[in-house]
Parts: structure tokens; sequence; C-alpha cells
């Protein structure tokens, strides 16, 4: 098998416009000792014979990549035609249908929530250990919280994934994952900021799942201010400062106490 490869300099294609730049180049394929007759064929010459593969930079240009190509058979030749499409921007960079796609988007969110103390100090990771007195400012007038804002960030992470891959290792990773806090830091969170909510799937095509996974950050651990109550289920509290009392004693819950390693939910992560 001897492939011959010319590429076609005359079609050779460049262009700028809406503030991308895109080329194109064009390839006569043939094999002077046997007929091609499989379009995979030449798919597996990528890279070889002189012919470009994807993400291989455009002649001279440094920041334009081979993104797509077309593969066509002349008729009544054993010549096939190669064109390759080229864009700007990250050389690798998949499409929605396209296994192994990764998206990301943040939403970055503020909701009034009670507060019955101020600057209180955050235990280790999140994790409560012990029922004490968090310390900090009191806030509360006779056991009624003052609201405040609190800030948190929605992460959406969507993949494309095959059906064996979402069968065997996504769908219990993320059952698993659910109500969880990130165990180590995860794309730059500490451990225990994030909590994995869950995530949704749908199919996209033949053997491929589109999987979004839901994920929230909270700069406090996603814990919660508690008053003491009493033995009547009311709040416990004293006169500290005039003119009212304020709770004894608050304490912080944790309604995400078990951790798991986020970067093993998904094949795309690690």
């Amino acid at each position: 098998m001897t492939v011959v490869a010319v590429e076609q300099l005359q079609t050779r294609s460049y262009a700028f416009s809406g503030g991308s730049t895109t080329g194109s180049r064009l390839f006569t394929i043939y094999d002077d000792a046997t007929t091609i007759d499989n379009p995979q064929t030449i798919v597996d010459l990528f890279g070889s014979n002189g012919i470009p593969y994807r993400g291989e930079p455009f002649p001279s240009i440094s920041n334009l990549f081979a993104k797509a190509y077309r593969i066509e058979k002349r008729a009544g030749t054993d010549m096939w035609d190669v064109t390759w499409e080229y864009a700007s921007g990250a050389p690798l960079e998949k499409d929605p249908a396209e296994e192994g796609y990764v998206e990301v988007s943040l939403d970055f969110q503020s909701a009034f929530e009670d507060f019955y103390r101020s600057n209180a100090a955050i235990p280790t990771d999140g994790t409560v250990t012990a029922t004490t007195d968090i310390g900090g400012g009191r806030m509360d007038i006779v056991g009624s919280p003052l609201s405040m804002l609190r800030f948190k960030v929605d992460w959406s992470v969507t993949e494309t994934v095959d059906y064996a891959t979402f069968v065997d290792l996504l769908y219990p990773a993320i059952i698993n994952a659910q109500g969880t806090r990130n165990d180590k830091v995860f794309q730059g969170n500490f451990k225990g900021l994030m909590v994995y909510r869950g995530a949704s799937a749908r199919r996209i095509g033949l053997g491929l799942w589109s999987i979004t996974h839901s994920m929230q950050q909270d700069g406090e651990y996603h814990l919660i201010q508690t008053p003491r109550r009493n033995a009547n289920g009311d709040i416990d509290t004293k006169l500290y400062t005039e003119p009212y009392a304020q709770a004894v004693d608050v304490y912080y819950k944790q309604p995400f106490p078990i951790f798991s390693d986020f970067s093993s939910i998904s094949p795309n992560w690690s």
C-alpha cells in the first residue's frame, strides 16, 4: 500500500470575519497499488503522508486549527477528496454532539436567609463535630433571626458521553454522589464548599447521551444556624444588653455531612 496525498494549493483559503478566522485546505488522496474503498481508511491516515489531523495548525498560522473535515470520492476514479476546515480558538475544542464534549456554566446568586450570629467561626471543612455555641456577634431580637444575603454559586456541567459510559460509570456515580460535598479541592473550591445536587440525562443521538450535572458552592459550607430550644420548644433567650433579650446558644447544623470524590463522577473530569 503506497498512499499518495496531494494538496490542491490553488484551493487553499483564509478568511477573517466577525472577529473570527477561518480557512480550508483540499487534498486528493489515492493508493497507487490498491483501491481505497472505505472512507475510514482515509480517516486512519490523518496525521501521516502530509494529511492534517484534528487540532493541527494551519501552515504558518499559529492560531488557526483543523476542526472539521469532509471526505468525498471522485466519481469514476479511485481518488478521494478530503477538505479540512480550519477555525480559530482552542485547537481540540469539541462540538456538543461529540463524545468528550464538556461545557461549564456558573450562576452567581444571592438570597436572604436567617442568621442569629454574625462572623461566627466556621468549623474546618464545614464539619460539625460538637454541639457547642458558634460564637460571633448576636443579631437576633428575642429569638427572631435577622435576614441577610447569603451568596452562592450554582455550577452546571454538561458533557457528552457514550451509552456504555453513562450506564456503567455515570449512572451509579451520580446516585452515590447526590447530597454529598467534595472531599478535596475541586475546580478551585476547597473541601466541603460544594454539594452535588444531581444530574439530568437525555439521549441526543445514536449511542450518545448529554448529561448535565448540578452542583452548588456555598462560602459558608452549607451550614445552618439553629438556636437552642427549651423543653417547650421555645428559643432560650437572655437579656445581654438593653433593650431586648437574645438567643443564648446557637449551633451549626450540617445537612450534608457525607463527602465524595467529585472528580470520579465522570471520566471527563479527571
